[in-house]
């Protein structure tokens, strides 16, 4: 979208700014991320109540009728109408607030934008698959993005082209069901790992591939291949995991039990030693006891994951979870959010201890002077933080550094010669 109004001529500024559009898109994953969207247009209005004020996104595919109370909103489009952003800034008479939100639940095939827009950036995230036709039991996302749809490899392998000749190094491929990629074309065995191939074979200036998310049940044999035949892609793998305990995963409606989730943790690890695996789970699900607490924390560390992605349960009005008994109380979920966060800390220390005296590349994302000094910052394919001192280079550059001490969050490393 940003892409689209600088196409147009519009300028885009830092949102403390007064500006004259504000284009909000809302998520609508927890209640929280909710409230923060509705916060986030509200702002807008008040910064400048004469401003055009469009609202898309997540939130607005779902919670149309709410965002319609909220004066001083331009337009509500769906998310398969972020597409129009352009017209509806560009119309001048228009009753507010205009509303296009089309039903999503029956959408075929990929219809999005493309991101070639970068600011100063190293890494870009690259989107290739939309839709979730898991439905577990939580979770609100097949609702607003549909069912499953991939885009074609021709168009990603285009964009991805124009981003390395804008100095691009490093690209995420994400969607909302990663693994899924391809599953709703006719040739179902053209999936991710033939993607990665074609990448690697077209954009020779790319040199990380990243995956952002991806199911324990489509991580297959081709796709541990890949981590010994790619020159390119990432060694880490954030997996979800929920819930460590297996009755909280059935009433998730999660596609695997712990101990499927932990054989293929174990075969990755095999195949790829010093692999990360970082993980999304979620606290407070509705019939979680101590009891289910404790399994799912001896599991965390059974697993010993790298980091963890700690998440409050939230109730979601159209989801079937709203209907379980056994609610958690919010002081209950505060302390077990706690208590995993705390684990996430103590496992990312112990994964960088391991690392310590590692010899990895970095390509540099940031390079910060001061006096006569330049510090750098970089993350290795394994996904750690690390800063150099005294660094020679610039921004955009790949060195070779020795891990030699850790601090805080991040390793300090050594640029080899």
């Amino acid at each position: 979208m940003m892409c689209l109004c600088i196409e147009k001529g519009y300028e885009i500024v830092n949102f403390n700014e007064t500006a004259d559009t504000y284009i909000i898109n809302t998520c609508t994953v927890t209640g929280e991320a909710e409230r923060k969207s509705k916060q986030m247009v509200r702002k807008a209005i008040k910064k400048n109540h004469l401003a055009k004020v469009i609202v898309t996104g997540c939130s607005a595919q779902s919670c149309s009728e709410e965002l319609r109370n909220i004066s001083g909103i331009t337009a509500i489009l769906g998310n398969t109408e972020k597409k129009d952003v352009l017209k509806c800034l560009e119309k001048n008479e228009i009753k507010y607030p205009y509303i296009e939100i089309n039903p999503i639940k029956d959408l075929k095939g990929y219809d999005t934008l493309s991101n070639t827009y970068i600011k100063k950036h190293i890494r870009s995230l690259i989107k290739i698959q939309d839709g979730c036709n898991n439905f577990c039991s939580y979770c609100k996302v097949p609702y607003v993005r549909g069912p499953e749809r991939s885009r074609k490899p021709a168009e990603i392998i285009k964009e991805i082209q124009i981003l390395e000749e804008k100095g691009i190094k490093e690209i995420v491929l994400l969607g909302i069901n990663l693994g899924t990629y391809q599953h709703d074309f006719e040739n179902k065995e053209r999936k991710l790992p033939q993607l990665i191939q074609l990448i690697e074979k077209n954009c020779k200036h790319i040199r990380r591939i990243r995956l952002s998310s991806i199911e324990i049940n489509h991580i297959g044999n081709d796709l541990i291949e890949m981590f010994h035949t790619s020159q390119k892609i990432c060694q880490h793998l954030h997996i979800p995991l929920q819930s460590g305990d297996d009755k909280i995963l059935k009433l998730m409606n999660r596609p695997y039990n712990t101990s499927f989730f932990k054989d293929t943790v174990d075969k990755v690890r095999s195949a790829v030693p010093g692999i990360a695996i970082t993980t999304d789970i979620m606290v407070g699900f509705p019939g979680e006891d101590n009891f289910s607490m404790e399994k799912a924390y001896s599991f965390l560390k059974k697993v010993n994951f790298s980091k963890l992605h700690v998440f409050p349960y939230s109730e979601r009005k159209e989801c079937l979870s709203q209907m379980l008994p056994d609610k958690v109380d919010s002081l209950n979920k505060k302390e077990r959010r706690n208590r995993l966060l705390d684990l996430s800390k103590e496992l990312n220390s112990k994964y960088m201890t391991e690392n310590l005296k590692n010899k990895k590349y970095i390509i540099i994302e940031s390079v910060k002077r001061d006096l006569n000094e330049k510090t750098a910052f970089g993350i290795t394919d394994n996904y750690i933080p690390v800063k150099v001192d005294d660094f020679r280079g610039e921004k955009g550059d790949m060195v070779k550094v020795k891990l030699i001490d850790i601090e805080k969050e991040h390793m300090l490393g050594k640029i080899l010669q």
